[in-house]
């Protein structure tokens, strides 16, 4: 049944702009969050926002954390950063649907390593949905940030849970 699946697998409508620039949000966020708790406060913000050629003072951060229902600490989550950024309106949640119906296969399948190549995700979205080798390709691409050509099962259920 898998075979079958294979070949009636149909490119998915992706815009690998949209999915390369939230992972690049992504990565910002995860290089400004200095105690990795998946949270940024006011400080981390504003060098985050810097770094991405938004320059904002102390208070203005502030205000974005409040405004963004930021965490009663004052900081700002990944998935409060993303829609402060508009990710949301990017059009991905198909893509973050068919990940995250992928993750509990994709974990098994990757081994002890835990990587997961543009092969072995055609082959898991196949079962469940199906994607096209050139659309698995492309997605292991764009959020493959060191080129080694595979990324990492914890990554992907971190997009998928964020698109």
């Amino acid at each position: 049944m898998a075979s079958s699946n294979l070949s009636q697998t149909q490119p998915l409508s992706l815009n690998l702009e949209a999915l390369s620039y939230i992972n690049s949000l992504v990565e910002a966020f995860r290089a400004f969050d200095s105690d990795s708790n998946g949270l940024i406060n006011t400080a981390e913000l504003q060098g985050l926002l810097s770094s991405l050629g938004h320059d904002r003072g102390e208070q203005e951060a502030k205000d974005i954390i409040t405004n963004a229902g930021g965490t009663q600490n004052g900081q700002l989550s990944i998935e409060d950063f993303l829609d402060v950024m508009n990710a949301g309106e990017l059009g991905l949640d198909g893509l973050g649907n068919l990940l995250e119906a992928a993750v509990p296969v994709l974990g098994p399948a990757a081994g002890s390593g835990g990587m997961v190549d543009g092969e072995e995700l055609a082959k898991v979205l196949s079962l469940v949905g199906g994607a096209s080798l050139e659309d698995c390709m492309e997605i292991i691409s764009c959020l493959d940030g060191d080129g080694d050509g595979a990324v990492s099962v914890e990554e992907i259920k971190l997009m998928a849970s964020l698109l």
